[in-house]
């Protein structure tokens, strides 16, 4: 067997390897994964902002729902009453003035993501204000990607306009599925014509990037009804496509519990759905990138991973390998200057530490040496599904431990590196895995989801 690479297709693995490698483990949009991160001093976050150079990444997490999707493992809050949002956004650029403080000067930013929770939940005098803030406190570079996540259910064309107008130039819509019944037992009641509207409006003011994400694992999901939904995918044909498998981790998201009433699908049916899903958009033009994300030809991912610059993060995978991401809002994580900084988690509390005029870091983790060292090879398996290390490191142990992966044609093993076969893409997380130092199965049972 041979590495894989981005125009290979994916072979659905057989039952027996699913089975023989289910377990739990991460899904590595960082690393260490958060379980790892603790209690961190003020001073070691000062001193990772203030060495850092160039141009910046801000993701913004804005936490609102008006309604609980019952498949979502985000940290949401859920309020009916949107005029909150103006206050939140006064705590934002509060935040970003703490931040900026700490910062040197001139720092521009080139990517800005905000995620949620629902984004759009903000109404649009306030999303205008939370952009022109962070425009003056941090320049915009030219070709910088602007990306928002929407619920396509909260944005008519008027705030579609909005949008436009104040920079954005990546849309990201929540989809998940089209299928009637089971996006009613998940709670997201959305059709394909709210969608549809959704996306020519967006074409008909520019040439932009539109993403749709996609989720498999559901109840009530087969081969047949996905399918369905992949022909209106492929028709509405959006730049890039994000592929999640539904994480089901009801002791850290009790509402998940109710979804086993209707049948969550096996780990066979979701093998054939996630190789449906690859071969579909594979046919249809779409080139496969890392783990779980599409694009089309012209989209950054796709000149990313031929540069080398595509890295994955909390987010999932995104170009701009190198650049500090700083992340402001309840929860949020930031990595800058080999230091991971996760915000707390309690609007209130948030508050109050603004207030104070302190940032508002609840934990994160200083990197060491060692931990360098091994995020650079998982980011590498993830994003490449190839890794190389220099001369004088010893990755010999793991190497051991990859032997049956490789007899079982999962990997081809190196004296100085690793390279991941098509069939192993599916296993990408138990090959990762073997490479966390922190991870034990034990731990990995009791805090991930499964693999397969």
């Amino acid at each position: 067997m041979t590495a894989a690479s981005s125009t290979d297709l994916l072979v659905r693995p057989p039952d027996a390897l699913v089975e023989k490698y289910r377990t739990r483990a991460p899904r590595y949009t960082s690393y260490p994964t958060a379980p790892q991160f603790k209690a961190i001093a003020a001073a070691d976050v000062d001193t990772a902002l203030a060495r850092g150079d160039g141009p910046l990444s801000l993701y913004v997490h804005i936490p609102f729902c008006k309604t609980l999707c019952l498949y979502c493992g985000c940290h949401v809050e859920i309020q009916g009453k949107r005029s909150i949002g103006a206050l939140y956004v006064d705590g934002l650029l509060r935040e970003l003035d703490l931040l900026c403080e700490r910062l040197p000067p001139g720092r521009p930013l080139a990517q800005l993501a905000l995620g949620g929770g629902t984004p759009t939940f903000l109404l649009p005098e306030d999303m205008a204000r939370l952009i022109e803030g962070i425009r003056r406190r941090l320049p915009f570079i030219d070709a910088g990607d602007y990306s928002i996540e929407i619920d396509p259910r909260t944005v008519d064309v008027d705030y579609l306009n909005t949008l436009v107008n104040i920079g954005f130039n990546r849309y990201s819509f929540g989809v998940q599925d089209f299928d009637e019944e089971v996006l009613e037992t998940v709670k997201r009641r959305q059709t394909e014509a709210v969608v549809r509207r959704a996306l020519e409006s967006l074409r008909a003011r520019g040439d932009f990037q539109i993403n749709l994400d996609l989720m498999y694992g559901l109840p009530h999901q087969d081969p047949e009804r996905f399918g369905r939904s992949l022909d209106i995918v492929t028709d509405l044909r959006p730049s890039r496509i994000a592929l999640f498998q539904y994480a089901h981790v009801p002791w850290m998201k009790p509402a998940q519990k109710v979804l086993e009433k209707s049948g969550i699908p096996q780990s066979d049916v979701k093998s054939q759905l996630f190789a449906l899903t690859n071969d579909r958009l594979r046919a249809a033009g779409y080139h496969a990138i890392g783990m779980d994300h599409f694009a089309l030809d012209g989209d950054e991912l796709v000149s990313g991973q031929k540069s080398g610059t595509l890295q994955r993060n909390f987010m999932g995978y995104t170009t701009g390998a190198g650049l500090d991401q700083i992340g402001i809002g309840v929860s949020s994580i930031g990595y800058f200057g080999g230091v991971y900084a996760q915000n707390l988690k309690k609007r209130e509390d948030w508050q109050a530490r603004i207030d104070a005029n302190e940032l508002p870091v609840e934990r994160g983790l200083v990197l060491t040496d060692e931990d360098l060292r091994r995020r650079r090879l998982i980011m590498a398996l993830f994003c490449n599904f190839a890794v190389r290390w220099p001369a004088g490191e010893d990755y010999g142990a793991e190497l051991d431990r990859l032997r049956p992966l490789e007899a079982d044609g999962l990997c081809v093993l190196h004296d100085d590196g690793v390279d991941v076969t098509t069939l192993g893409r599916h296993f990408i997380r138990n090959i990762c895995s073997i490479f966390d130092a922190y991870f034990e199965s034990d731990v990995g049972a009791r805090r991930y989801s499964v693999t397969a």
